[in-house]
């Protein structure tokens, strides 16, 4: 915080602070819809469709990091979709009960977007880390998701918030 020049954490603010927000904010929307998702469906499905997350890594990878992969990287791909297709329509079609919620659907789709975003956030990541330092990135990624952690929380959850006896115990 106190050192001077480029590395400085006054300094990264003042030039990526946004980019920075936007990852945050990726990144605990990602952990949300993967977690709200297991109101919906099985553990099994959240399980198996959390592994939509490598695909996605794989395709932005290969347009935004110039990283190139074998044929046998895409049959792997082929097959992982293969995969998550018929589990999310045998949750459809058969109707588990395995404590899961009403509309596995919704929660499929929850853990789909989740699983994409933490693509995202795993190909940007990767690009900092590569370009820039990972120091900075643990940092940045912290501070910015703590703070829209705590926003969301008090957004979603103040009622629950409310009724916590808080005392210095809890603290």
């Amino acid at each position: 915080f106190i050192t001077t020049g480029e590395e400085n954490l006054l300094a990264i603010l003042k030039r990526r602070w946004w980019k920075y927000m936007i990852l945050g904010i990726i990144d605990i929307e990602a952990n949300y819809l993967v977690v709200k998702a297991y109101q919906y469906t099985t553990l099994t499905s959240v399980q198996l469709l959390d592994c939509f997350v490598i695909p996605v890594v794989i395709l932005l990878s290969w347009f935004f990091l110039l990283v190139r992969y074998k044929a046998v990287h895409f049959i792997g791909i082929v097959v992982c979709i293969l995969g998550m297709g018929c589990m999310a329509g045998a949750d459809v079609l058969v109707g588990r009960q395995q404590g899961a919620g009403e509309n596995k659907l919704i929660g499929d789709l929850l853990v789909l977007g989740g699983a994409t975003l933490y693509g995202i956030s795993n190909v940007c990541e990767e690009y900092i880390v590569r370009n820039l330092s990972r120091v900075e990135f643990l940092g940045m990624i912290g501070l910015f998701g703590s703070f829209f952690s705590g926003i969301q929380l008090a957004i979603m959850e103040h009622k629950e918030l409310l009724k916590v006896p808080w005392d210095w115990q809890i603290g």
